[in-house]
């Protein structure tokens, strides 16, 4: 595990982006797993400054996307689909054939998950996953207890969560979907690097609890521990517990 301090967001994000810069200069066809979410708009705002200056090229990568809500259409502006295209692919030159997503609006959950692990196995794997992390430690849609050993699967999302993304549905509950697809910890570990984002003082206690304490699936992240190539790259006031 290694961990780089960053001054504050912008600069978290600037040094974020250029690891994933790097993979990509290093390997131009290199596959990219791709997290949503407050933590990464910076580093994608970074790529977009650089590939806009003609400093990086996407036009051979493969993106794969953490996750999706099961039940919104790819055009609902909450939908992941929707966040990674205003946020990043709009904005650069990925390949609209190289862009993978799960399939939220395939109400067959089974069939969803079996056809995006088969995705992630064509592409070859993911060369490079970017994570945030939750309050509680969630990675992905990965809630606390969840096996360490699955694959892309369908979640219940956690009372937790629910509210936590209210703000997102105009703070109407019962707009918020209630399950998810999700890569699941196993993919995450079968990815090559590893690269999480965190930010803020209330990000501090989880960053602690996930990396300084024992692993477990009540913190989900805490597994990142074994990872062989895992970065974590926080400002200040994330790791001022560390």
């Amino acid at each position: 595990m290694k961990i780089i301090r960053a001054k504050d967001y912008k600069d978290m994000s600037r040094k974020a982006a250029n690891i994933i810069s790097a993979q990509v200069i290093m390997k131009p066809y290199a596959v990219l797993g791709l997290a949503t979410g407050s933590s990464p708009v910076g580093t994608y705002a970074q790529l977009i400054d650089w590939y806009n200056k003609g400093d990086i090229d996407f036009s051979e990568v493969t993106t794969i996307n953490l996750d999706e809500y099961r039940g919104l259409p790819r055009e609902h502006d909450q939908s992941y689909w929707y966040f990674m295209h205003k946020n990043f692919f709009d904005s650069v030159n990925v390949q609209p054939d190289r862009i993978f997503v799960p399939d939220g609006s395939n109400p067959d959950a089974a069939e969803a998950c079996r056809e995006y692990d088969a995705i992630i196995q064509r592409a070859g794997g993911i060369d490079l996953q970017l994570l945030g992390i939750g309050h509680d430690g969630h990675i992905g849609f990965n809630e606390p207890g969840a096996a360490f050993e699955l694959g892309t699967h369908c979640v219940d999302l956690t009372k937790e969560t629910i509210e936590a993304n209210k703000r997102f549905f105009n703070n109407d509950e019962t707009l918020v979907p209630r399950q998810a697809y999700t890569m699941g910890i196993k993919t995450i570990m079968q990815a090559r690097k590893v690269l999480m984002v965190a930010s803020g003082a209330d990000k501090a206690q989880i960053i602690k609890k996930a990396f300084f304490g024992p692993v477990t699936p009540e913190v989900p992240a805490s597994i990142l521990q074994m990872h062989p190539d895992f970065i974590l790259v926080g400002d200040q006031d994330a790791l001022s517990l560390i």
